[in-house]
């Protein structure tokens, strides 16, 4: 028997459509199981075609692809045989230019580390929401913070969203999918004493006391102190530019790259702070003999180069260490710079120092509760009372 579609038998009573509006029509398949078959042009003027046990069900799929194709939208995948991890690999190392490369291998390692293993042969096409959100639950329950499982949604999302806007992709299933309840690992700023320990043996050495200063003081980030230069230093007016941070960048190593324009800011900064960065410049330039370059840099490496992070933590790491305090994270620093800040100044100045433009994230970032802080409110309060 010829089972061709041109060999099936309409048996619809609905009249024949016109030209570009599609056909439904049954044909009997090898095994015997007739399906009703529905056939129309996409806009790119292909024909799609798909099968249907019920009559109802090809009508519908018929109205849509009409419907989708009116407005100029597509419905079928450029590449239905592309997996998500090569649709994931290729929209990340071509969508990211060199101003964003941190976020490209932000997304890179989540790709690789989280994506790829579980989801990634599945044909990026056919990946639906209830996979994408039993992937974030089976990272939760493998002890992944909330930090991570949001980083691996952005990523999913993003890709998705432009290969939908491009018209490679039909939809995002990313788009209505729920989050695990993950409670967020907060890192809090350092107790008073351990702060004060930790200030009072970094005056022991000019460089370092400069270094903490600008990290504890100012709450500058690692890689906007690494990045500061002489000339951001305004002796005269007391004021600190911050503009630029040092960054590694694939295949060139460590570079100079400018902030984002809405974090470049110029501090105001105390005398007190001045004297400490002119210390300890005049100690650096006699320890200038071993250097191979002068970048003006305020905290250059040992041979005047651009300093890494990953120097500058372990400096931080033996400083702890002389100071007698436990492990703690760098970055600390600057949440312990922001909640000190906090019972001084008003939220406009705070979010200035800080480079943020959004309220919530200083306050939920940056802004912890201490016990002097509520003592002080306990107090108030108290003031308040009616006698």
């Amino acid at each position: 028997m010829n089972n061709s579609p041109e060999a099936g038998k309409k048996i619809s009573n609905k009249p024949k459509r016109a030209n570009g509006r599609g056909s439904i029509y049954q044909i009997t398949k090898s095994n015997g199981r007739k399906v009703w078959k529905a056939a129309i042009k996409d806009i790119n003027g292909k024909l799609r075609t798909k099968n249907f046990t019920k009559l109802s069900e090809a009508e519908d799929w018929v109205a849509d692809q009409r419907r989708a194709r009116d407005l100029g939208e597509n419905t079928y995948a450029t590449n239905p045989k592309m997996t998500v991890a090569e649709f994931l690999v290729g929209w990340a190392n071509t969508q990211y230019g060199p101003d964003q490369e941190s976020t490209q291998r932000s997304y890179l390692s989540v790709i690789k580390n989280h994506i790829e293993p579980a989801i990634g042969k599945i044909k990026a096409a056919e990946l639906n929401t209830k996979t994408v959100e039993n992937l974030f639950r089976d990272m939760h329950a493998n002890g992944f913070g909330a930090g991570t499982i949001r980083i691996t949604r952005a990523a999913l999302s993003a890709a998705y969203n432009d290969a939908v806007r491009l018209g490679d992709l039909v939809r995002n299933p990313v788009r209505n999918t729920k989050m695990p309840q993950v409670t967020a690992k907060t890192t809090k700023p350092l107790p008073r004493p351990d702060w004060e320990k930790v200030y009072l043996e970094s005056m022991k050495n000019p460089r370092m006391h400069a270094r903490i200063e600008v990290a504890g003081m100012l709450g500058l980030r690692p890689g906007e102190a690494l990045g500061l230069k002489w000339f951001d230093l305004n002796i005269e007016d007391c004021t600190l530019l911050v503009e630029r941070q040092v960054q590694r960048a694939k295949g060139q190593g460590l570079i100079l790259k400018s902030v984002k324009q809405k974090t470049v800011r110029t501090l105001k900064i105390s005398q007190e702070t001045v004297q400490i960065l002119i210390t300890h410049k005049r100690h650096q330039s006699l320890n200038k003999a071993k250097w191979t370059e002068d970048n003006d840099l305020i905290f250059p490496n040992t041979v005047g180069k651009l300093g890494d992070e990953k120097s500058d933590r372990l400096a931080f790491k033996n400083l702890l260490t002389s100071a007698g305090v436990p492990d703690c994270q760098l970055y600390q620093l600057r949440k312990t710079a922001f909640t000190a800040m906090a019972g001084q100044t008003d939220l406009k100045t705070l979010m200035e120092f800080s480079g943020h433009s959004q309220v919530s994230t200083v306050i939920g970032n940056y802004v912890f509760a201490t016990s002097e802080s509520m003592k002080r409110a306990v107090s108030g309060m108290d003031q308040l009372r009616p006698r």
